[in-house]
């Protein structure tokens, strides 16, 4: 496969939610006629196709292409950007539409979305992940003067388009869809591609503490305007595997340590302190008796 193919292969690890794909794995009813588009190697076709679903693929790299062809029903290999979607798809309509990490390479992904519609069934949903150009890391790397592509990630030398929280509304409004469900991929200062040095403790904080800052990745179900999908948003299943919940709050728990490096020994100072004062306590409660029974009262 090539390089420029297989370093966007990457196997969904299904206990890890904190991730666009298993996001949108977790977005995808079982049994559903799937189109996946830029499906790349076929990794996440592979899990929709253990969970019952028929898959069918768009991907640019023909060596990709020829990789998802194992897992996948069909795979046409074609440029997204001049891509028919009802001729070359003969018709064919899909209860979901797999836009995952594409849409920011396309030169018009308006456009693009707004061709898709034709192979959406009817109650049938798109499911579209996009990096945030305003990550904490990106303004940071903004302050200090610079902007550099990077082989992947938020800033790949390959994307075209850049997204923020409103950008994804005025996309999603340029192509005529509506959003009904959004999550979003979380990640802090110094855990991207994008290094991170000599920042001020408290502006880091600030800007961590708006959501925006920490966003990653923005992770969208949509559906074509007038779609009643968008009047009755559709129950979502969650096709993780037992024991996600466990990996996010052991995640959680090392991120406090990560913000707090000093906790223990912050917790033995708490203690020692605590005894400190029990044992001024106690003095002053041995004094006041003392001082009761100087003046004939009862002891406490």
């Amino acid at each position: 496969m090539s390089p420029a193919a297989s370093r966007y292969t990457a196997q969904p690890n299904l206990r890890y939610a904190n991730d666009s794909h298993v996001m949108a794995i977790g977005r995808v009813p079982a049994h559903s006629r799937v189109l996946d588009l830029g499906v790349a190697d076929g990794s996440v076709a592979a899990v929709l196709k253990d969970m019952g679903c028929e898959v069918w693929g768009v991907e640019l790299e023909e060596e990709a292409a020829e990789a998802a062809r194992a897992v996948c029903d069909q795979v046409v290999v074609a440029d997204l950007n001049t891509f028919a979607f009802a001729e070359q798809l003969d018709g064919q309509p899909f209860d979901v539409v797999l836009m995952l990490d594409i849409l920011e390479h396309l030169s018009d992904p308006a456009a693009v979305l707004g061709r898709v519609k034709a192979v959406v069934a009817e109650g049938g949903w798109g499911i579209i992940s996009l990096p945030n150009v305003a990550h904490a890391s990106v303004r940071l790397a903004l302050l200090k003067g610079r902007f550099r592509y990077t082989e992947m990630g938020l800033l790949d030398r390959t994307h075209l388009r850049f997204f923020d929280r409103a950008g994804v509304d005025d996309l999603l409004e340029q192509a005529g869809w509506g959003m009904f469900d959004m999550v979003r991929v979380t990640r802090r200062l110094g855990t991207t591609e994008i290094p991170v040095d000599d920042v001020d403790p408290a502006l880091a904080a600030d800007l961590e503490s708006d959501i925006e800052g920490t966003t990653y990745q923005f992770v969208v179900g949509a559906a074509p305007l007038g779609s009643p999908v968008l009047e009755h948003p559709p129950v979502l299943p969650a096709a993780v595997a037992q024991g996600v919940l466990l990996e996010q709050e052991e995640e959680l728990r090392q991120l406090r340590l990560a913000h707090i490096p000093d906790l223990p020994e912050q917790l033995t100072a708490i203690r020692a302190g605590a005894l400190e004062r029990r044992g001024q306590l106690q003095g002053l409660l041995d004094v006041m008796d003392a001082n009761r029974e100087r003046l004939g009262g009862p002891s406490g």
